[in-house]
């Protein structure tokens, strides 16, 4: 849903900005919480390190090359294209998102900023496993507080474009990803707590986090004051009780949870990191193919005949075709090469 709602952002969707902040937030912080529960490094040597950031790095590498090389072909097709060879470099490395220069991070496909950052994150969770996650939870969240205050100190301090630069720079998205790894581990000790077991199922929990992302929608655009920390701060209180509240009601799924499990929503889940890689076609694949099409029909706008309700009020054609195009490429993009190219360099390994 959070993969969906970023698309549906970055072609002009109203009301999307707030809860594509929230999506990047949950990204990381949900990282850290996953890995804590499936990797636990109780001891780390090189074997076992080698073979984490060989699986993880596998993940990455392989579909930000293809996506890149797709970039700089519609680039070239559109006449825009522009290469600067160290900035390409280090986008190919996935090193971009060190940079505070926007026309870097955000070079070529601008959304592989994110597998950059989250490359660091993967690749600091083992020396964190083993020196972080074995502190008591006292001093993991004294940790954290200390490093939240300085981020807070830092964003109020710098303009929009210092604000953006740190949205995606590694060490500062590291702290959702620590404080995900510390939820893993509070999860773990909040599992046997009478109070939690007094609901059904997750009706409740999954309406209180819906409650929680809504409210902090309307904060944020009631008082601006706090726009500084929206890419990140704002949203962690919302955003932990979704992640807490999927791993303590687990199995005790209430409506909600119900349909995000359904079939089709797990058809889309396995495909979404497809989906969030190949956003950046779409404005082409829009404008070369299908606008030319739905213009010999003197269709040009639907900003009139589509309500506003629905589209919010920047609505506009490739809005509506947005999402069928990038899940096709996805399907697409997950059958013919990201599984191939996983199996085949997982047995290689």
């Amino acid at each position: 849903m959070f993969a969906m709602i970023i698309v549906l952002f970055h072609v002009g969707v109203a009301g999307m900005e707030e809860l594509t902040w929230a999506g990047v937030t949950f990204f990381f912080m949900a990282s850290g919480f996953l890995l804590t529960l499936k990797h636990p490094f109780n001891e780390l040597d090189s074997k076992s390190y080698g073979n984490f950031a060989w699986r993880h790095a596998l993940k990455l590498y392989p579909l930000h090359w293809l996506t890149l090389v797709l970039m700089l072909i519609a680039l070239a097709w559109a006449g825009k294209l522009v290469i600067n060879s160290g900035t390409l470099a280090l986008n190919a490395l996935l090193l971009q998102s060190w940079s505070f220069t926007h026309s870097i991070y955000f070079s070529y496909n601008q959304f592989s900023w994110f597998l950059g950052t989250l490359l660091f994150c993967y690749l600091c969770y083992p020396l964190l496993a083993r020196w972080f996650s074995p502190l008591r939870l006292r001093i993991q969240a004294a940790i954290i507080f200390v490093l939240v205050l300085i981020d807070i100190i830092i964003l109020a301090s710098v303009d929009i474009y210092g604000q953006t630069a740190l949205y995606v720079f590694p060490p500062v998205r590291l702290i959702d990803f620590l404080i995900g790894m510390t939820l893993a581990r509070a999860c773990q000790s909040m599992k046997n707590l009478k109070v939690l077991g007094k609901s059904e199922n997750g009706t409740d929990i999954e309406l209180i986090s819906i409650a929680l992302l809504s409210v902090t929608v309307m904060f944020l655009r009631a008082y601006p004051f706090f726009q500084p920390w929206s890419d990140a701060i704002v949203w962690w209180p919302a955003v932990i009780v979704l992640i807490m509240g999927c791993l303590l009601y687990n199995n005790r799924e209430g409506f909600i949870g119900r349909l995000l499990s359904s079939r089709l929503m797990q058809w889309l889940g396995n495909i979404s990191f497809e989906m969030f890689m190949l956003q950046g076609l779409i404005p082409f694949i829009f404008t070369g193919l299908i606008s030319p099409v739905l213009g010999h029909f003197g269709i040009t706008d639907v900003a009139n005949e589509v309500s506003n309700d629905i589209f919010g009020t920047n609505a506009n054609l490739m809005a509506v075709f947005a999402l069928p195009i990038d899940i096709l490429l996805a399907w697409i993009v997950n059958r013919l090469f990201t599984r191939p190219i996983n199996r085949l360099l997982i047995a290689r390994k």
